[in-house]
């Protein structure tokens, strides 16, 4: 969306406290358009991010922009794009694995300082974090930490030196430090039943590995394990790299909280210590709050909010708009419950990512856009998958819909950079068309993500402020809440209707001027002013009030 000052396609606004919602459930707008039927919107505010509160775009870098023409993606790639990125409003990135690795994920890691060759070089990494930079773009890569890859030189070494240790040999001053650098069974019967544990090929002892016989978990007991990670930290630090989304937080030491907590500490610490503004995400598979809370005590900045996503059949975004929005208190309790997990840290919620099916992907548009106007709506970093603004389609359950799915190429719709399909993706649907397309349709996707994100970067109250509901009208799918951050104010009023147009008179409200609008109905393209302080709400559709 152009930088230009314009009369914008949709109207922002808030009701009256008492009077509000009022005139309830006042069917579609007429169809008559007229220049005083539209509010305007100053697109053209600055929208300069200066704190970890940022919109993050994920990479599976594979599978996003093919720089060289050998059909996978690289880092040179992603940089070719960052304008893209930046034009679409997100301030941050989160690149998924990019260390060498025997898998397509990467999450099995074999060499922590140095970049899969497919994906370019660590030359490749320091001009794609300088540039960035110039976009005013944050950069935070995968840190594996609990596991890696079997084909790691320190398992090699660690088996070797442990060997040694059962067997009562003299060890080197470097394989006293390796001998358990991983978390190791001399016996099968030492091995808890809440553990998964593979037998090292050819010998007799034990490893453990959760996740696969190819992740060997790291010993976090060892000082020697500790000591290397905290230099793999620095050494990303000293490059310029803003941080890390920490994988499966709770495989330190499997579920055993206040043990990992202090890990999480000690990284946070290190990372700290290079770069005081630094940002860490941590990825922790729990849905109890109070859980979360002791996590959050670690100090690392956020924990993603799975009640948000596709994984949680609680979902407070998904299940507002049922009953015909009705049910908008779950949304409500999903404001409150993430900005709860995270008290005075950074909540990171989202809708989906390369571990569950693309929230697109069995909803129609107007719900795709919706869903992504709540998603932004609420506090925190928010994280967006690469490809959902082109509405993206895939599934992976079961052997039907294997993990590859999700992880397909974005079609460019360009000469140049397309990436070719992931070795066993069965699947690779494209409803809306490609990315070139949807830039030039004003009501596609891709461009009300573009608006949601602008919207959210102009009022910053909308990350950061706290939260106070000024009125429900359940009858009238109708959501008025208010969000306050450095003495200023912003309302957000929310038609959670599927097919009903509402009116609202926000003159009692306290707030004076809209200032934004979101639609996500495809059948209508603004909100209609019906008098000063007064406006007809599509459904579907978001306005903000100041």
């Amino acid at each position: 969306m152009k930088s230009i000052k314009r009369k914008a396609f949709a109207v922002l606004a808030f009701a009256s406290i008492f009077a509000m919602f009022g005139c309830g459930g006042n069917a579609t707008p007429s169809t008559t358009t007229t220049e005083s039927d539209r509010i305007e919107e100053d697109l053209t505010k600055p929208t300069i991010v200066d704190d970890n509160y940022r919109n993050y775009y994920e990479i599976f870098v594979r599978s996003f922009y093919d720089s060289n023409g050998d059909g996978i993606g690289d880092l040179n790639g992603v940089t070719r794009k960052l304008d893209y990125i930046a034009d679409l409003g997100y301030t941050g990135i989160w690149l998924m694995p990019i260390n060498p690795s025997p898998s397509y994920h990467k999450y099995n890691v074999s060499n922590y300082y140095t970049v899969d060759s497919a994906y370019g070089t660590v030359d490749d990494l320091k001009n794609l974090i300088s540039e960035c930079h110039k976009r005013n773009i944050k950069l935070i890569i995968d840190l594996v930490l609990n596991h890696s890859s079997k084909e790691c030189s320190y398992f090699g070494k660690a088996v070797n030196a442990h060997e040694k240790f059962m067997n009562g040999q003299s060890l080197s001053e470097e394989e006293e430090q390796f001998k358990d650098f991983y978390t190791f069974y001399d016996k099968k019967t030492d091995v808890p039943s809440t553990v998964k544990a593979h037998q090292v090929q050819g010998k007799s002892f034990y490893y453990e590995g959760n996740f696969d016989s190819d992740m060997p978990e790291f010993n976090w007991d060892s000082q020697y394990v500790r000591a290397e990670f905290k230099k793999v930290i620095e050494y990303y630090m000293d490059m310029g790299l803003d941080g890390f989304r920490l994988d499966a937080v709770k495989y330190f030491y499997l579920n055993k909280t206040s043990k990992n907590v202090e890990v999480l500490s000690k990284i946070k610490q290190w990372a700290n210590a290079k770069n005081p503004k630094s940002y860490i995400v941590g990825e922790m598979w729990e849905f109890s709050e109070d859980l979360m809370k002791s996590y959050y005590s670690s100090g690392i900045d956020s924990f993603f909010n799975f009640y948000t996503s596709t994984s949680s059949g609680s979902n407070g975004i998904i299940n507002s708009i049922n009953q015909e929005g009705r049910q908008l208190g779950k949304y409500y309790d999903a404001l409150v419950q993430n900005n709860n997990m995270a008290g005075s840290s950074i909540a990171a919620p989202f809708l989906d990512n390369h571990d569950m099916r693309r929230y697109s992907s069995q909803v129609s548009e107007d719900k795709n856009k919706f869903y992504y106007g709540l998603l932004q709506m609420m506090n925190g970093a928010t994280f967006t998958y690469y490809g959902d603004e082109a509405g993206m389609v895939g599934t992976n359950s079961g052997n039907s819909n294997p993990d590859e799915n999700v992880r397909i190429p974005i079609k460019w719709g360009e000469d140049e950079g397309q990436c070719s399909d992931l070795p066993g993706a069965t699947a690779a649907n494209y409803p809306y068309g490609t990315v070139k397309f949807l830039l030039l349709n004003q009501n596609s996707t891709l461009n009300y993500y573009k608006k949601c994100l602008l919207i959210r970067n102009q009022n910053p109250e909308i990350a950061r402020g706290t939260v106070s509901v000024v009125k429900q009208d359940k009858e009238n799918s109708l959501l008025f809440i208010k969000k306050t951050y450095n003495s200023k104010s912003i309302g957000i009023i929310i038609n959670f209707s599927q097919t009903e147009a509402r009116d609202v008179d926000f003159s009692d409200s306290g707030f004076t001027q809209v200032v934004g609008q979101l639609v996500a109905n495809t059948k209508t393209d603004y909100i209609k002013k019906t008098g000063e302080k007064s406006i007809n709400l599509p459904a579907f559709s978001i306005a903000i009030v100041r």
